[in-house]
């Protein structure tokens, strides 16, 4: 029996697709997700066909700490796809981690934010060696221009998500409340290993926390065992129970609730911690591929400049179009990228010097 670890970055269609790929080859018994393990009661209702993106909003209330936090879903969020193909191929599903009230996730506003402060340098080494801006044009460059039939096999993309958050995560250990929630989120994974017998069990958690909860798996098992691929075959006790639903404390308020989302909100550029910036965009590289994703955002925006009176002619679009392929050549990429288009419509567009940087140059607001 193998448990297969996902490392993602939350809402990457990238990723996402490795989920999907994964789950139909293997057909797991269990399928272990990163999120609150308190709406496991509640998964039929996640899963009724709403209007994608949602979300899970958890609050909380007492007489010393007031808390709330959004866990977004997408259709191209790993976690959403690992739900859905999960249980399209028949396999249990399951949140795994702490609910988002809990103490251990206190400092966070949204659910997914995976302590990038911990793996800046590694990140800003990496920036360097690839000659790009900050970490999403990085992803990008690295993975969402990775072809549907390079995403597993030897030097696939699965192997090189697996030797990226490796070395983003290192040997460090994590602060005392990730470890917490690896702890838990390792329960879980033991207990469904222990539960399929000789079927596999795949586990997609955000990849910070995936060498982690390999080790802990391991040394709970009680037996490492070698792997040359981002699988790892553990074993477990027969009967390890499965880990408890934490109970708010006594006299608290609050809980997990599904609740509508929007792409605006989901936007890093909006301040969202762990989001995609453009995440319309990712939506068309999810829907269509690179190349239509890089047409409908260059449409997008020159129907946008246009509603707003704002002159672009048809030799602008031209130009426009001519300096991202440019660029995504120069760059090495098979198709524009996201960062590609942008820059060719500055570029076709903004005939006067700025005094500021790009917003898609840096990180965040």
């Amino acid at each position: 029996m193998t448990t297969t670890f996902i490392g993602v970055r939350h809402h990457s269609p990238a990723c996402a697709r490795l989920v999907a790929t994964t789950i139909e080859r293997l057909r797991p018994a269990h399928v272990l997700i990163e999120g609150p393990a308190d709406i496991n009661d509640r998964l039929d209702e996640l899963l009724l066909g709403h209007h994608l993106p949602i979300a899970v909003f958890s609050s909380y209330r007492d007489a010393d700490r007031v808390h709330s936090s959004w866990a977004p879903l997408c259709d191209y969020s790993p976690e959403w796809v690992a739900l859905t193909a999960g249980r399209a191929h028949g396999a249990q599903v399951r949140f795994i981690d702490l609910p988002a009230w809990h103490p251990a996730l206190a400092d966070r506003s949204n659910r997914y934010g995976d302590a990038e402060r911990r793996y800046a340098e590694a990140i800003e080494r990496l920036c360097v060696e690839f000659a790009v801006d900050n970490v999403d044009a990085l992803w990008d460059h690295c993975f969402e221009s990775t072809p549907e039939a390079e995403t597993t096999g030897p030097g696939g993309l699965d192997d090189r998500l697996a030797a990226y958050f490796d070395l983003l995560r290192g040997e460090c250990e994590a602060g005392e409340h990730d470890a917490a929630r690896e702890a838990y989120m390792a329960g879980w994974i033991t207990a469904a290993v222990a539960d399929a017998g000789d079927r596999p069990v795949v586990v997609v958690t955000g990849g910070f926390h995936r060498p982690a909860l390999m080790r802990l798996v391991r040394q709970r098992a009680g037996a490492a065992a070698a792997s040359t691929t981002p699988a790892s075959a553990v074993g477990a006790p027969a009967g390890e129970p499965w880990p408890p639903i934490p109970a708010l404390p006594a006299g608290a308020l609050g809980g997990s609730f599904l609740v509508p989302f929007s792409f605006r909100r989901l936007d890093a550029f909006d301040g969202y911690q762990s989001g995609m910036p453009s995440p319309e965009y990712y939506q068309r590289l999810w829907d269509g591929g690179p190349e239509r994703a890089a047409t409908g955002l260059l449409g997008a925006v020159v129907s946008r400049l246009r509603r707003h009176q704002q002159t672009v002619s048809t030799a602008d679009l031209i130009a426009a179009r001519a300096t991202a392929a440019g660029l995504a050549r120069l760059r090495g990429h098979p198709h524009p990228l996201r960062v590609d288009v942008l820059d060719g419509l500055v570029s076709a567009l903004v005939n006067e010097s700025m005094d500021v940087r790009l917003p898609w140059s840096t990180r965040g607001q």
